[in-house]
């Protein structure tokens, strides 16, 4: 049973629950990690080599040690937290609302209501393709993008990330808000 089960009001049904595929869901937000990752290796790169034709010795291996490990850990830490994630991410759509839970630490829960959801669509990226997956994304009246001037704690919209069969997934919602709403011409 889902941990998001114990959320459900007494009349509730649930329609459709699952979680992430664990690669895509991983890797999708840390593209930009490998390029971080080669420039800095460059950078350190330059230096030891620039040092080395200087005839110092083994002094610039040992020096710019630390920024090989630097390299290591933007590398593995972004991993780490997305892996802590995906292991507190779950999904759920009801005939009421949609639940999404993530977080690497602390919990995220958050609760849409159906007759809120003003637009629903499917992304599949290249990394998608690969696994059989997509992200469903859920835009309600309340979206206001990241970067916006409260960037510190932005409100987002609802995404189911990295799910398989995400067109089944979104015509069950699209049925569902569909329902909620009662009529047939709505989304």
């Amino acid at each position: 049973m889902s941990r998001l089960s114990m959320h459900l009001q007494p009349d509730e049904n649930v329609l459709w629950s699952g979680k992430p595929v664990l690669t895509p869901f991983i890797l999708s937000g840390l593209i930009v990690i490998p390029v971080v990752a080669v420039v800095w290796l460059i950078f350190a790169m330059f230096f030891v080599m620039a040092a080395l034709s200087t005839g110092v010795g083994n002094f610039p291996f040992l020096f710019f040690s630390p920024f090989i490990l630097v390299i290591f850990f933007i590398i593995m830490i972004p991993l780490l937290v997305e892996y802590l994630r995906y292991g507190n991410t779950e999904y759920l759509i009801t005939d009421q609302r949609i639940i999404t839970q993530t977080g690497a630490i602390g919990i995220d829960t958050r609760f849409v209501e159906l007759n809120k959801i003003q637009e629903v669509y499917v992304t599949v990226g290249w990394l998608d393709k690969i696994y059989g997956t997509g992200s469903i994304i859920a835009v309600t009246a309340g979206y206001v993008p990241v970067g916006a001037p409260n960037s510190y704690n932005p409100i987002v919209r609802p995404a189911f990330k990295a799910i398989r069969n995400p067109y089944e997934v979104q015509r069950i919602l699209q049925e569902a808000i569909r329902k909620a709403s009662g009529s047939q011409g709505k989304v």
